[in-house]
């Protein structure tokens, strides 16, 4: 997601790199300021090895992105819910309510 909402992959190629990606607090967005301008970044040493940074409209790209996602887990979960009860709708009642 963090590439998609414009955010830039610093990747950490060499062992001074990896050292200090590795001090960094890990998956977590955060933020400075470089020259009156926000700069945000997000270090994934784990995964991609990398840092990503982005400005305030990736930023906002990425929180829009996140929610997109959040609604779609939830419509798929209510869908999922809505076939189940379909289902069980579809269902004859047990054999003693004859």
């Amino acid at each position: 997601m963090l590439s998609a909402a414009g955010f830039r992959m610093l990747p950490a190629d060499n062992d001074q790199k990896i050292s200090a990606i590795q001090s960094l607090p890990p998956l977590k967005m955060r933020y400075y300021t470089k020259e009156g301008q926000l700069v945000y970044w997000f270090a994934d040493p784990d995964y991609c090895h990398c840092v990503y940074t982005g400005n305030e409209a990736a930023y906002q790209r990425y929180e829009n992105l996140k929610i997109q996602n959040q609604l779609a887990q939830q419509a798929e979960m209510t869908a999922e819910a809505n076939e189940e009860a379909a289902e069980q709708m579809s269902m004859p009642p047990p054999f003693f309510w004859y």
